[in-house]
């Protein structure tokens, strides 16, 4: 049965992305738009750091003279177009930015990338547009330090990159609040995220269960806490569209052919096999079907083993399964 959590995650996002009009010429898109109901999900916290900064709207444009990690080192500066120095201006802007989110309770954050404040892994360096991008934002650089689950905004390119973002998200918070005493707890959390990290790395997956069977009996917090931190982290990295639907199709057909779907409405459910040609969003849609039908049916859909749920939903569910 997939894990749930009932709490709406709240979750960080640059205002430009969430169509406010905050960038310094004033434009703004309504990317967090793109997910529809999904949107209701989450509770989203907008912040934009060069505003925080009060640099206005609009503004002259800032470029950076290195990346965001370097500003925060004392290596590299920001400048708006005319030369002028805003790093202390930009520095506390990202600063008052994070304290907002740390008030939401945020540990995710959606990132709008090729900004020298929030660029994540693209910051634009230096002041032509065709220079090459590199490194984060300061804010972006300030965020990393503080090991929150980051997302850039090219989770919204297409149904199916959000919902892998999505689902590692669910996933890496669960784990997050996961209270881990011993070693079979730690154990039992591997076994609930494994299938996600075998999909992404399986080398890591494969370095990780050899690490669990050679901890020491009654292992240290510490020890469990450095498993923990390196899973968490493994949760971060993407999948492709050709894992994605091999895991789908694993998943679907293991679930098949044991028989665990006779009898269970599947919704006109239908899931292609890796070698159907389909596009993405019909991947996704395949993908997030065959995750209700698990939830609803106490089935494990390893591929998404950990989803939001209202707790009203849950509650019900468990008292159906219980009337049975």
């Amino acid at each position: 049965m997939a894990e749930t959590i009932t709490i709406r995650p709240p979750v960080g996002v640059s205002a430009c992305l969430f169509d406010c009009p905050v960038r310094y010429n004033a434009k703004r898109f309504d990317a967090v738009g793109k997910l529809g109901r999904e949107r209701a999900g989450f509770i989203f916290t907008p912040v934009c750091p060069e505003c925080m900064a009060g640099l206005g709207v609009p503004r002259e444009p800032i470029h950076l003279t290195g990346s965001g990690q370097e500003v925060l080192a004392g290596a590299a500066a920001v400048r708006d177009r005319h030369g002028h120095d805003v790093t202390e201006r930009i520095i506390a802007g990202c600063e008052a930015s994070i304290g907002a989110l740390e008030r939401a309770g945020v540990r995710a954050v959606i990132l709008k990338e090729e900004s020298p404040t929030c660029g994540l892994f693209k910051a634009r360096i230096g002041k032509k547009r065709r220079e090459q991008v590199t490194g984060s934002g300061v804010f972006g650089a300030m965020l990393r330090n503080k090991g929150w689950f980051l997302i850039p905004d090219k989770a919204f390119d297409s149904a199916l990159t959000w919902w892998d973002w999505r689902r590692r998200l669910h996933a890496w918070l669960w784990l997050s609040d996961r209270p881990l005493q011993t070693n079979g707890e730690l154990t039992d959390a591997w076994h609930v995220v494994k299938f996600i990290v075998q999909e992404t790395d399986r080398p890591f997956a494969d370095e990780t269960g050899r690490a669990l069977a050679g901890l020491p009996k009654n292992a240290p917090r510490e020890l469990l806490e450095v498993q923990r931190v390196k899973i968490l982290h493994a949760l971060e990295r993407p999948t492709t569209r050709a894992r994605a639907t091999q895991a789908l199709w694993k998943t679907y057909a293991n679930l098949k052919n044991h028989g665990k779907l006779d009898g269970v409405d599947l919704h006109d459910l239908t899931v292609n096999s890796p070698e159907v040609r389909r596009n993405v969003s019909a991947i996704a849609a395949e993908l997030t079907a065959l995750e209700r039908v698990a939830f609803e049916n106490d089935l494990l859909f390893g591929t998404s083993p950990v989803i939001f749920r209202d707790a009203r939903r849950v509650r019900a569910r468990e008292a159906e399964t219980i009337e049975k």
